[in-house]
C-alpha cells in the first residue's frame, strides 16, 4: 500500500503547486472565466489528497496498524474526495455571497452523512 500513499503525496504535491500557479501568475478574480475552473479543479486536488491523507494516517495510528489494508486507504480517498467536493462547494458559495456560517455547517453535515450511509 505505499505506492497508494505516494500517489497520494504527489497528488498533493501536485494540487498544491498547481494552486500556487493559478493564484500567483493568472489570479482568479481579474481573468476570472480562464482562472476560476483551475483554481476549483486544484483546490478539489489539494483538499482530497489531503483528507485522504490525513484520514488514512489517523485510522491507522487508531487502529494501531499499519497502512497494510486496502479498506483503510479506500475509505480514506472517499472521505478525502467527499471534503473536497464539500470545500469546492462552501468556496463557491462564499464566491456568490450566499455562505453563511450555518449553510457551510449544513453542506459538511451532509457530507458527513452520506459518508455514514456509505459506508456501512
Amino acid at each position: 500500500m505505499t505506492g497508494a500513499l505516494a500517489s497520494i503525496i504527489l497528488a498533493l504535491l501536485l494540487g498544491a503547486s498547481s494552486l500556487l500557479l493559478v493564484v500567483y501568475r493568472v489570479s482568479p478574480l481579474t481573468a476570472p472565466e480562464f482562472a476560476l475552473p483551475f483554481f476549483f479543479l486544484s483546490i478539489l486536488v489539494l483538499t482530497s489528497a489531503f483528507g485522504a491523507l490525513v484520514f488514512s494516517l489517523t485510522k491507522s495510528f487508531l487502529a494501531h496498524q499499519p497502512l497494510r489494508s486496502r479498506a483503510f486507504i479506500n475509505s480514506s480517498l472517499r472521505q478525502g474526495i467527499f471534503l473536497g467536493v464539500a470545500t469546492c462547494i462552501v468556496l463557491f458559495l462564499h464566491l456568490l455571497h450566499i455562505l453563511n456560517w450555518w449553510i457551510a455547517a449544513l453542506i459538511y453535515a451532509v457530507f458527513v452523512l452520506v459518508e455514514m450511509a456509505v459506508g456501512r
